[in-house]
């Protein structure tokens, strides 16, 4: 039965909030946290007190209406997620033995690699080490986070349960309960989890808390959040170098790098993994510490990665010698920076975040869009000239800021009825689903250099570009935004977010579930 309030003691706070009010008077935009002054970097300046304004109005309405006539429906994203998506993440061969036990690799047809007879997209001399038996954290946490986006677009409580047995699998083996930290894979060679402290690095570590984050953001679980504190703090703890004004690479010099190198994914993939997705949901004093460390970490990416003549983010930060620096760089980590810079701005009141991305970030989609045939190029060549490779995770990350974007400035939108379609026909296997890794420039077929799982392509960036196509198309073909939560207590209102976006709750409805806890499904408008 459909309960769309249902005033009980256990969620008394959220039917109380709503029930005074009225639902279509609750706004679900967040109020930011009060920070103190600065107190870790030499460009920090006062304190932020008050959020970055944003429009009051929705975009002209002229303008919306042939906007959204172009781009895809919020149903069509979420058609897009059962058939296109999920029938490659729910096959058995992807659930793992146990339940939650998920494998890293699989063949393009989603069953699991024979050593003794491997598939061929996993064959050849730079590919060898995916026929190992080796179970990698990053994988194992993105496909926590597939399943709980899956939930969260859906409301099918499955899904759910798929990532809750991935959460207890990841508690119970992947933390290092003596060191400290996340391992970063499990080797059957040696039969142990690896590598020592030593040589792990941030960017694992912030990866290895974004399926159980978003598990947390989806139920509040509370036995869950400590686990979710104690590694950020250890990152934060173990990595910063006071000297270097950065976290570092790693703990010493090693077969993956050099303890004192500058790499931006240290930095940036702290945001992305999990601090943005949770810093607005967490109780004090932790929402006010995360949010003053993401402006930290976004002052380190301006002042250190930030080439201002390319107007791009360098993978390795600056250095005198700038002949070689498009090397390290593409259009993906670039925008994904400028992307979390406009929502840390947005959340802590720091305009000039904000205004740095709106400014900055079209000037990288326009320099990246390939007009024939209307989709999205990877990078710069060290010549300058542009890397036309169609790369998966580029893509979804360049269509997910002008999205964004688009909702306050919707002529920057005029990319994605382009880039949308060049996603749905050339980047999706129609025959067993998920999407190719990348597309040739010349052919505009897929490259067979990589599976389509491996363990840094989980289900993360396919996931997360639908979640966002669904979210931002909904509103802006003026439809509410529908998502699904499984709250293990009901949380205050203002604490209900659609994923990194600020809205209006107008409606919640809540599902009773035999021996469990119900599922909230959540309307939202107005979206920012």
């Amino acid at each position: 039965m459909n309960h769309r309030f249902v005033c009980r003691s256990n969620i008394s706070a959220l039917a109380l909030a709503v029930g005074m009010w009225g639902v279509d008077a609750v706004a679900a935009t967040m109020p930011p946290p009060p920070l103190p002054p600065w107190s870790q970097g030499a460009n920090s300046g006062a304190a932020l007190a008050s959020p970055a304004p944003l429009p009051e109005t929705m975009p002209d309405a002229t303008a919306t209406e042939a906007l959204s006539q172009a781009i895809p429906t919020g149903q069509q994203w979420l058609n897009h997620v059962q058939d296109d998506l999920l029938p490659f993440w729910t096959l058995p061969t992807a659930l793992g033995d146990p339940m939650g036990n998920f494998p890293s690799v699989r063949c393009d047809n989603g069953t699991l690699v024979n050593p003794e007879n491997p598939c061929a997209e996993v064959q050849g001399f730079e590919n060898d080490w995916l026929i190992k038996e080796e179970q990698y954290v990053v994988s194992l946490s993105r496909q926590i986070y597939t399943y709980g986006v899956a939930f969260h677009l859906t409301g099918e409580r499955q899904y759910l349960d798929y990532a809750k047995a991935g959460v207890d699998y990841f508690r119970q083996h992947a933390f290092d309960r003596e060191a400290g930290g996340a391992y970063g894979l499990w080797s059957a060679e040696s039969n142990e989890w690896e590598p020592a402290l030593e040589d792990r690095n941030p960017q694992g570590q912030a990866y290895a808390l974004m399926g159980i984050g978003y598990y947390y953001y989806l139920t509040r679980d509370p036995e869950v959040l400590p686990d979710i504190l104690a590694l950020k703090e250890f990152i934060f703890d173990t990595y910063y170098n006071a000297e270097l004004g950065i976290l570092q690479w790693q703990l010493q010099d090693g077969e993956w790098g050099n303890a004192l190198d500058k790499m931006l994914v240290a930095q940036l993939d702290q945001l992305n993994a999990y601090m943005m997705l949770l810093a607005p949901i967490l109780p004090e004093p932790e929402r006010t510490e995360w949010t003053q460390d993401m402006v930290w970490l976004s002052e380190i990416m301006l002042d250190q990665f930030y080439l201002q003549e390319e107007n791009l983010f360098l993978l390795s930060a600056l250095s005198p010698d700038t002949s070689s620096l498009l090397e390290e760089t593409d259009f993906g980590h670039s925008i994904k920076t400028m992307w979390f810079m406009r929502m840390i701005g947005i959340l802590s009141g720091n305009q000039t975040l904000v205004d740095f991305a709106v400014n900055n970030g079209p000037k990288i989609l326009e320099r990246a869009y390939l007009s024939a045939p209307e989709t999205w190029a990877s990078g710069v060549l060290p010549d300058g000239t542009i890397n036309e490779t169609r790369s998966w995770w580029v893509h979804a990350e360049l269509d997910q800021f002008t999205a964004s974007l688009a909702l306050s400035e919707p002529t920057v939108a005029k990319y994605l009825p382009g880039t949308y379609n060049y996603w749905f026909n050339y980047f999706v296997d129609p025959q067993f689903g998920e999407v190719w890794n990348n597309i040739d420039a010349s052919t505009d077929e897929p490259m067979e250099d990589f599976p389509k799982q491996w363990p840094w392509k989980n289900g993360y960036h396919t996931f997360e570009h639908a979640l966002v196509g669904y979210i931002t198309s909904s509103q802006l073909h003026q439809e509410a935004a529908v998502l699904y939560y499984a709250f293990e207590q009901p949380p205050e209102l203002d604490t209900i977010h659609p994923y990194y976006y600020q809205g209006r709750v107008n409606e919640i409805s809540i599902f009773p579930q035999p021996d469990s806890v119900p599922v909230y499904q959540v309307r939202f408008s107005d979206i920012r």
